[in-house]
């Protein structure tokens, strides 16, 4: 399914509330154009001399101010209550799209194009799909509505406005070729700042260890300026457009005035101060929706050079295969002469075989770009070997529903997301536990020293790494895999966890696969081990 049709389903609450805040706009816009027409009434009473019906058109034309500015508030602050709600929705549906995508996908993205597309792109592609269209057809119906009562005033003024509009229609789509130009530009730049500022915001820690800070903000600083330089051009063509606009749509109600005035003196026609006032109030209120309408297909534009962006977020929702088998506890897991060769015939695991059941801990062991990461990934079919075969429970993985299985495996990593939060919360990880669980599992873990209620962006290496475990621990988990989970630990507090995960394996019979380079882990954890050796 494209991107338009699944936003759409994604957007069907607030397509709901649209037609009720369309009619309230459409009101608005009526009513926004009875001052200027009760005001030429009032003027040809005051020079008939009628003061009754004057006061008429003055307290008539004070009860329509009112009304329009009750009705110009309420339509502007539900109508963009209802953009900003609905953007909001895009925004996380892409982000929900972007989580559940392969590792593969974001191992060849970065992190701040990824948020460029989410927060940037999406707001342009959300305010293409809830407002575009009915502006499209309010603007036209203001348009036509103004011209009506143009013409009801005065045709050949109004004949001449139409013909100086034209060169407002040429000038003002020559600048908005050249805005469309600058704001792709814009967008680029901004995708580029938002990468360079992540990339190095997270690798602060190594740049100071390298006394590189100046290096690094000079390197920010060149990205900065060359957005500055997009954002400037594009503020030249936009300030261009904007004084093109008022200026010529000021001269545009002096050009009818002065025909009417020319067609009255020359007696061709008959023009009154109760036409020309009027006349000349209401041609300004025809330049926002003239303007509307010229940034419409900038607008489109945009909207269809991110949808192509946008496409690629989404995620590819495989159908459920009735047919593959459940497991609700993995008794076996083994590898069968598996290989793995990235895309440019690098080989980092090659006829790696081994059998684990309830109960066993092996260790994998070799040296560094042996592969141990790898086949850390294989496990969690974030890769897929390229030969051999993975059992689980003497079933092909390609014959076992994924989730099922994948579920049951738990992972320590050696680098530890931590998110500005509770301890409690990090080691939950959004999973549904009780507190009492969280603190039995912190004991085991020992980090029972600490208060769970403290942020747990505040922990130390060591202690982050303790709470990786935890976090790991407390899933429903038959494998854990361990990948160096003591290397920030001093001897004392490793061999209090070793004694502590070899209880937690008595307990649940569990699976552990360690990575690991540790002698105190090797002897006292593990009963079996797996070395992997670098291709040749």
């Amino acid at each position: 399914m494209s991107l338009s049709k699944r936003i759409e389903q994604v957007l069907e609450p607030i397509y709901k509330q649209r037609m009720p805040i369309i009619l309230l706009k459409g009101a608005n816009i009526l009513i926004s154009l009875l001052p200027p027409v009760f005001t030429g009434r009032l003027l040809n009473n005051l020079t008939e001399y009628d003061g009754d019906r004057a006061f008429f058109y003055i307290g008539a034309i004070a009860a329509v101010l009112v009304v329009y500015f009750l009705l110009d508030w309420a339509q502007d602050y539900f109508w963009y209550k209802m953009e900003y709600i609905g953007t909001g929705i895009i925004r996380s549906y892409l982000f929900a799209n972007v989580m559940r995508k392969s590792f593969l996908y974001h191992k060849d993205r970065s992190v701040g194009d990824l948020e460029g597309k989410v927060v940037h792109d999406a707001g342009i592609y959300a305010h293409a799909k809830i407002s575009m269209m009915p502006m499209l057809f309010l603007n036209i119906i203001h348009i036509l509505v103004i011209l009506g009562l143009l013409f009801s005033l005065d045709i050949p003024m109004t004949l001449a406005t139409a013909a100086f509009s034209v060169i407002f229609y040429v000038l003002y789509k020559f600048i908005n070729k050249h805005i469309r130009k600058a704001a792709l530009k814009e967008r680029e730049g901004y995708s580029r700042v938002l990468t360079t500022t992540h990339e190095t915001l997270a690798g602060v820690n190594t740049i100071q260890l390298y006394g590189e800070e100046e290096y690094f903000a000079h390197r920010f600083e060149k990205t900065v300026d060359k957005y500055e330089h997009f954002l400037i051009t594009l503020r030249k063509w936009k300030g261009l457009s904007i004084a093109a606009n008022n200026k010529i749509v000021g001269l545009l109600p002096l050009g009818a005035v002065f025909v009417g005035l020319f067609l009255y003196r020359a007696d061709i026609v008959v023009v009154g101060i109760g036409t020309i006032v009027p006349f000349y109030l209401l041609l300004p209120s025809i330049a926002d929706p003239i303007k509307s309408l010229t940034e419409f297909n900038i607008d489109f534009q945009n909207a269809k050079a991110v949808e192509g962006r946008l496409e690629e977020l989404l995620a590819d929702d495989a159908l459920a295969d009735n047919k593959l088998a459940q497991m609700d506890k993995i008794n076996s897991l083994e590898f069968s002469n598996i290989c793995y060769k990235y895309e440019d015939g690098t080989e980092v695991l090659w006829d790696v075989n081994f059998k684990v059941v309830p109960g066993d801990a092996l260790a994998v062991i070799g040296p560094s770009g042996a592969g141990k990461t790898t086949f850390l990934r294989m496990l969690k079919r974030q890769l897929e070997p390229s030969w051999g075969q993975i059992e689980i429970n003497g079933k092909s993985h390609h014959h076992v529903d994924e989730k099922s299985y994948i579920n049951r495996i738990a992972v320590l990593t050696q680098d530890i997301f931590v998110f500005d939060d509770s301890i409690t919360a990090n080691i939950k990880f959004g999973k549904d536990i009780s507190d009492e669980e969280v603190r039995r599992i912190a004991q085991i873990c020992a980090l029972d020293h600490l208060d769970l209620d403290d942020r747990a962006v505040k922990l130390s290496g060591g202690e982050r790494q303790r709470l990786g475990l935890a976090r790991a621990l407390a899933c429903q988990y038959d494998v854990l895999i361990l990948d160096e989970p003591t290397t920030e630990l001093d001897a004392a507090t490793e061999t209090k966890i070793i004694e502590n995960l070899k209880a937690v394996q008595r307990e649940n019979g569990c699976i552990f696969i360690v990575i690991t380079h540790s002698e105190n882990v090797l002897n006292n954890l593990c009963n079996k081990s797996l070395t992997l050796s670098k291709a040749k």
